[in-house]
């Protein structure tokens, strides 16, 4: 904390009339999204079974990427650019269009523009190239529609599912009825739906691998390996899941199934009643560990 506020004290003191303008600027364009705040992205972010939990630390991650680049920032000097016009005129045409339509989505888009477009207007070309991954990074706060989240989820489904099935196959004679169904030997018939597709932890993970990009000092070549490798290292690890959760059904019933997907509640001493994870813990541990390691044999030290 001392740290920190040494840090504070060697920037510049902000000008009053610039501060006021930014902060009004802030609080209009939070106003003029209100509605998709309030209806669209916080009950999704708040949903216990959504995929979007990640999504409340997408503005602080976005704050502390800006810190970092406080160095730079402090080293150049704004020249005001009228570029930040057609920016604004974008992102108020998306605001009407999402809100004149019904597309809280389509509303949303236009979020990050108004912030690339006042940093435009407000400091220029330089500034602003120094501040857009942040701003950039906003959108994976935003929720996708359920047209684009299906189209996403469903290959991963199929994915996961054949990598489960190729698992289970030199051990039990497994029949696949569909695409995203098999049955065990026993009877016990295991259907991958969207929960168990993957989504909720690859989209996570694509967005703290796309924070630790400005953390390492790599070239862009090997940051780019690790988003790549992201969606076969969690189909792998999906899979996975999805293969112990059809063998604890075949071996020991669909009661250990439902818990071998959902987890274990236990009672614990001043924690009350708990869920303690199973194969859960696999599709986020595998991948983790997976990243992590790519990430050293390609040079990361710290």
């Amino acid at each position: 904390m001392d740290q920190f506020l040494l840090e504070l004290k060697k920037l510049p003191r902000p000008q009053p009339i610039l501060l006021g303008v930014v902060i009004a600027f802030l609080v209009l364009v939070l106003y003029a999204y209100h509605e998709p705040i309030r209806d669209y992205w916080l009950p999704r972010w708040g949903d216990e079974n959504g995929y979007y939990s990640y999504a409340y630390l997408v503005p602080p991650l976005a704050l502390v990427m800006i810190w970092m680049r406080r160095e730079r920032l402090l080293q150049l000097r704004a020249q005001p650019s009228w570029w930040g016009v057609p920016l604004f005129l974008m992102g108020a045409g998306a605001l009407l269009l999402g809100l004149w339509g019904y597309s809280s989505w389509v509303a949303s888009m236009g979020f990050p523009l108004f912030l690339i477009a006042a940093s435009l207007l407000l400091w220029g070309t330089k500034i602003t190239w120094v501040l857009l991954y942040p701003l950039l990074f906003l959108y994976l706060m935003m929720p996708m529609p359920s047209v684009v989240f299906d189209e996403v989820t469903n290959p991963i489904k199929v994915w996961s599912t054949e990598v489960a099935i190729a698992m289970l196959s030199p051990f039990y004679n497994v029949l696949q009825t569909s695409q995203v169904t098999f049955m065990m030997p026993s009877g016990y018939e295991l259907h991958v739906g969207v929960e168990c597709s993957g989504f909720k932890v690859t989209i996570a993970l694509l967005t703290f691998i796309l924070f630790f990009f400005t953390i390492v000092d790599m070239p862009l070549w090997k940051k780019l390996i690790l988003p790549a490798a992201l969606l076969p290292i969690a189909v792998i690890s999906n899979g996975l899941r999805i293969a112990l959760i059809g063998v604890a059904g075949h071996e020991w019933g669909p009661q250990a199934a439902k818990i071998a997907h959902e987890g274990y509640e236990a009672t614990l001493p001043a924690f009350g009643t708990v869920n303690i994870p199973t194969t859960g813990a696999l599709e986020i541990l595998i991948p983790f560990v997976s990243l992590f390691l790519i990430a050293r044999w390609l040079g990361w030290k710290k």
